[in-house]
């Protein structure tokens, strides 16, 4: 990956690199790796086709740092918005609303997870693993240090409510049909939904306080 690129992006979120790694995000969420052309995603960014591999070098090296730039996205804005609770109830569901918060404000998330489990094992990024690995076990050591039930297999149940945010979120034609509108533009059906996600999580997690 092109971390000097990436940091470019960072720091410039309008300028050319930027610009192209966006695109390439939005392109794979569509389309998956093979269907996104380094030509298409020049063309989606309005930049020269020289210019992509200029700044990235390679489409392996951007959907690397796509996912690099999601993962850490994803770290950052859950640590920001999550807060300890006073009970493990209300400790699972703050976390549950800061995973919510994140699967909703970054869509392209959501497709691009579903994504990587179907490209071959080559492009599975690491870096994003470290980071599912890393929240699930957060979220492990603050629900039993709050006092959850020891014998849990937390990873397992993580892995479930996960999937299952996830596919709920993604739903877009669910939505409409079952909660009147979609989580991205209508606030009913968004708060519908995180009641129902938060109920799911402490089923799972056998949590009722």
């Amino acid at each position: 990956m092109r971390q000097d690129a990436l940091d470019k992006a960072t720091d410039d979120p309008r300028g050319t690199a930027a610009r192209i790694l966006d695109a390439a995000e939005d392109l794979f969420a569509e389309h998956g790796y093979a269907g996104a052309s380094t030509r298409a995603i020049a063309a989606r960014a309005h930049v020269p086709f020289g210019a992509l591999h200029y700044h990235w070098g390679s489409k392996k090296h951007l959907w690397e740092a796509v996912f690099k730039r999601i993962g850490e996205g994803t770290r950052e804005t859950i640590l920001r918005n999550f807060t300890p609770g006073k009970t493990i109830g209300e400790t699972l569901d703050n976390i549950s609303n800061a995973f919510v918060d994140r699967l909703i404000a970054g869509p392209n998330m959501v497709r691009l997870a579903y994504r990587i489990t179907l490209e071959p094992r080559a492009l599975h990024t690491p870096g994003f693993q470290d980071t599912i690995r890393e929240l699930a076990e957060l979220g492990s050591r603050l629900l039993r240090d709050a006092g959850a039930d020891p014998s849990l297999d937390a990873p397992a149940a993580f892995l479930v409510i996960s999937n299952a945010f996830m596919g709920a979120i993604a739903d877009w034609e669910g939505q409409e049909v079952l909660l009147g509108g979609t989580v991205l533009s209508s606030r009913p059906a968004r708060e519908r939904l995180r009641v129902e996600l938060r109920r799911v999580a402490r089923a799972v997690f056998n949590v009722s306080d």
